[in-house]
């Protein structure tokens, strides 16, 4: 699988008030900002990307073609790599993220014939959506800017204060006419149709437990493909 990359990411916050509402609504303000060493003709299936750290990496040159990727933790990327020689043998290559960086979950264009998994590793580019340990519904809305393609990849993780994936009972998107679910998960990736300005509510059902939970939300511009 080669993962064709539409460069990509977020961040800058500003916070808005409704005037005159008894209840004000928060809306963070999300800017997209390109990496500009990546060009589109960059795949995720190379060994070193320059400019965006913590990607998958398929260190052995024996099993040299990245399949898939995931968050084994908050920051660890692991990575299933094919062989070389031997198309349906395969290897895990775990990819350290660095410092100040959380590992995030997406999946590829979902107009492909196969929707593949795939992680990064960013850093100011994700929000922090719920710090907690108890039984709540927390939701946050954003404002969706730097869309170049007319689409958007969005992405929910939660990891607990080991940096180990947490399952809560649901994590949700809406926008416009747009909206999506995902019931006992440590995270939640949707392609979505976007533009500038628009707005997107992500809700959290978080459980009662022993140890802090995080959650993080992030958005790429564009999507990515796994076509050959």
């Amino acid at each position: 699988m080669r993962l064709f990359l539409v460069p990509t990411l977020l961040l800058v916050g500003i916070t808005t008030f409704a005037i005159g509402a008894p209840v004000a609504e928060t809306i963070k303000v999300i800017e997209a900002v390109k990496i500009h060493q990546m060009e589109s003709n960059i795949t995720l299936n190379r060994r070193i990307i320059s400019g965006l750290p913590g990607i998958p990496q398929c260190n052995d040159p024996q099993f040299p073609e990245l399949t898939y990727s995931f968050c084994f933790f908050g920051n660890v990327i692991r990575a299933i790599c094919v062989s070389a020689d031997h198309p349906g043998v395969f290897a895990t290559s775990d990819t350290p993220c660095p410092p100040n960086t959380e590992c995030e979950d997406f999946e590829t264009d979902p107009d492909d014939e196969d929707v593949e998994d795939f992680a990064l590793c960013l850093g100011e580019e994700v929000e922090d959506v719920y710090s907690g340990d108890k039984e709540e519904v927390v939701c946050r809305s954003y404002e969706m800017n730097g869309i170049t393609n007319g689409i958007a990849t969005l992405s929910v993780n939660v990891f607990d204060n080991n940096q180990k994936p947490a399952q809560i009972p649901s994590i949700s998107f809406s926008s416009e006419n747009q909206s999506g679910s995902k019931s006992n998960t440590n995270n939640f990736s949707r392609v979505i149709n976007a533009k500038n300005g628009q707005k997107v509510k992500v809700c959290l059902k978080t459980i009662v437990t022993a140890i802090l939970l995080r959650a993080f939300f992030s958005f790429l511009d564009g999507a990515y493909s796994s076509k050959k």
